[in-house]
């Protein structure tokens, strides 16, 4: 962005600000502004920051023709929840079917191809928290939107969503489909990071690696079994076999996609009060107190003085500076 970034902005504008400088196309560059605009705490120490975005965003949107606020191709969806996956997959793949089924969203679910075509979101429970999942349109040989992509690669996580009659050749099709595009699926087991160029191609873009997980559709039908067995063998993927109609694998399909975005639940307490057990909050693993704090309230994280702590690695109340590094299940009571 050409100039130093204040130092109490989330991960999550980071990330975004990381697409924006990254960004190879307009559409792209003007997905990555909004989302960071949105996002963005709001007082006096981003004042700057939030009008260099705004500029930059009026800029992009004047030499596209694009009136301010109006979502263009980008359609982004603001992220809620623990994290956003997005749902990629060919036609009749099944994704819809699995948003209708574990979210409240209504996507249009049908038999024939390309049903789908807008952004769909829907939060799926997990235990005290909710994930959002965005069904989006078909990816396919035909044309596909750009925004599409723009989706794919803002989101946390993404489910590559395959029929398991013919789960192998179809995800051979999506990586070719997705890779014409500089994305590369990668297992999110492992870390989305892909090696540079070779000598030889040292001017090619290099790919954007996205965790993915592989979700196998229709165990319900005949051979699904067999062909989920068939392609763990062939593919060593994390992958969950499911079924809407039974149900099968539903609830294991929520606890990976948890695990999956490598997020941890912290839940906070007044002084002298039970904590709220009801609405914790999610960040990142590795996420610390004054992360935790300016989620909270744009101008905590600079007034707090110390926190108070309950947790399997601490004793119960340990005081705490603003750089202590948060666990999974943590109690938070923070002192101004």
């Amino acid at each position: 962005m050409g100039r130093q970034m204040p130092t109490n902005v989330t991960p999550q504008y980071k990330e975004a600000e990381a697409r924006y400088r990254s960004a190879r196309t307009v559409d792209e560059k003007i997905a990555a502004l909004e989302e960071m605009l949105a996002i963005m705490p709001k007082h006096k120490g981003t004042d700057k920051l939030q009008a260099d975005v705004k500029a930059r965003l009026a800029k992009l949107r004047r030499d596209t023709g694009k009136k301010s606020g109006a979502r263009g191709t980008s359609h982004m969806v603001p992220r809620e929840g623990a994290g956003q996956v997005a749902l990629v997959g060919l036609p009749n793949s099944g994704k819809s079917a699995l948003v209708a089924t574990t979210t409240h969203a209504e996507p249009k679910v049908a038999d024939y191809p390309y049903t789908t075509r807008e952004p769909v979101p829907g939060m799926l429970p997990f235990e005290d928290v909710a994930v959002q999942l965005v069904d989006l349109p078909p990816v396919s040989r035909e044309h596909v939107e750009p925004w599409v992509f723009d989706l794919i690669r803002r989101a946390d996580l993404v489910w590559v969503v395959l029929a398991h009659e013919t789960a192998l050749e179809d995800m051979e099709e999506v990586r070719v489909l997705v890779r014409a595009k500089h994305l590369e699926m990668v297992p999110w087991s492992e870390p989305a990071h892909l090696p540079g160029p070779s000598e030889d191609e040292a001017t090619a873009i290099p790919a954007l690696g996205k965790k993915a997980l592989l979700v196998v559709t229709g165990l319900d039908r005949a051979g699904g079994e067999a062909n989920l067995d068939a392609l763990a063998e062939l593919l060593p993927w994390p992958t969950v076999g499911t079924s809407v109609v039974s149900g099968r694998g539903l609830d294991v399909l929520a606890r990976e996609t948890f695990t999956a975005l490598d997020v941890i639940r912290v839940y906070t307490k007044e002084p002298g009060k039970a904590a709220d057990r009801e609405r914790p909050f999610t960040l990142k693993r590795g996420a610390t107190v004054s992360d935790l704090a300016l989620i909270i309230h744009r101008d905590l994280s600079e007034t707090f003085k110390f926190a108070r702590i309950w947790g399997q690695e601490v004793f119960d109340g340990q005081p705490v500076k603003g750089d202590h590094v948060l666990v999974d299940g943590d109690v938070v009571e923070l002192h101004v």
